[in-house]
């Protein structure tokens, strides 16, 4: 296979939000999220604010999310580019809430658009509205998951859990995509806190390694009831091999969340990557992601039909 057919055969899908400051360069080890909690400590008298979610029995939460992501691969033989667009709203339904604010939170796919245009081909279109026939091939897996059962959460009113060692810890199933884990104390304007997030990538058929990237948040202001959080993911662990760091071009994104402190929820998050790897498909080859992600919380009275099988 020469260097074009790598190319057209690369998968570029390679890393979701899954979600900075400009990223550590590559190799070099940064501090764990448990020995460097945090980078600016309050004065004295500086207002302190204690960020957590907040989950009312019967309540329902409808976020919009839009990503645009254009992926390039070039080499001497040629070029490939891929632009991708997917648009979907997500319903989530609050059911049994603990005395300590634990919520059983389940999750519907309202709508789902997905646009992918490779070179100067014609661009191919998936919209839950399609019926089954007509979903194009390249979308068939992605629509056979939307139509399983909805599944169920237990969010917590701190976030995303986070272990002693400062590790960020998925629960089994997953979690809702508006979470992040909050600190564990109340906090100043301008103070941050760290996590450590650790995806696995592939570095050989059957064999997969964890990788550590350090996520830092940063509460940069509060007007009203909004606080406005910044954040930014650097690479932890040593990296060397570029079609590892292929994989990783996702993944440390910078970006802003929207909080409201009074309601407990996420508002408004807004994510940016763009980033470059040589020789991951071969020598004299780059590889590169460019992409945004906008998510926001819609009107109580924003309602559409759930998806459902056709």
């Amino acid at each position: 296979m020469n260097i074009l057919q790598t190319l057209n055969a690369f998968p570029f899908a390679l890393c979701g939000f899954c979600i900075f400051l400009p990223v550590t360069t590559i190799g070099q080890d940064t501090p764990s999220a448990a020995e460097n909690p945090t980078a600016v400590a309050p004065t004295d008298d500086a207002e302190t604010y204690l960020l957590r979610f907040t989950f009312q029995e019967g309540e329902t939460l409808r976020y919009e999310t839009e990503q645009r992501v254009t992926q390039k691969a070039v080499a001497a033989a040629g070029a490939k580019v891929d632009l991708s667009t997917v648009k979907q709203t997500r319903l989530f339904r609050v059911g049994d809430v603990s005395e300590h604010g634990e919520a059983q939170v389940s999750m519907q796919f309202e709508h789902v658009r997905m646009e992918l245009r490779s070179d100067d081909q014609p661009t191919e279109v998936f919209d839950t509205s399609m019926k089954k026939s007509e979903v194009p091939t390249k979308f068939r897996a992605a629509a056979r998951k939307l139509m399983r059962p909805a599944p169920t959460f237990t969010l917590r009113t701190e976030g995303t859990p986070v272990s002693d060692e400062g590790v960020e810890q998925i629960p089994e199933g997953g979690q809702a995509g508006f979470m992040m884990p909050l600190p564990r104390e109340p906090i100043a304007i301008g103070q941050t806190w760290k996590v450590n997030i650790q995806p696995e990538v592939r570095i050989a058929e059957g064999i997969m390694r964890k990788i550590s990237l350090l996520r830092t948040y940063r509460l940069k202001e509060i007007e009203g009831d909004v606080a406005t959080i910044t954040f930014a993911t650097s690479i932890a662990s040593k990296v060397r091999s570029p079609a590892i760091k292929a994989q990783l071009l996702q993944a440390t994104p910078r970006g802003t969340i929207l909080f409201n402190v009074k309601l407990g929820r996420v508002l408004r998050r807004e994510l940016a990557f763009d980033r470059s790897v040589m020789g991951a498909v071969g020598p004299n080859t780059i590889l590169s992601a460019k992409g945004k992600t906008r998510e926001k919380l819609l009107p109580s009275g924003a309602k559409q039909e759930t998806v459902s099988a056709r």
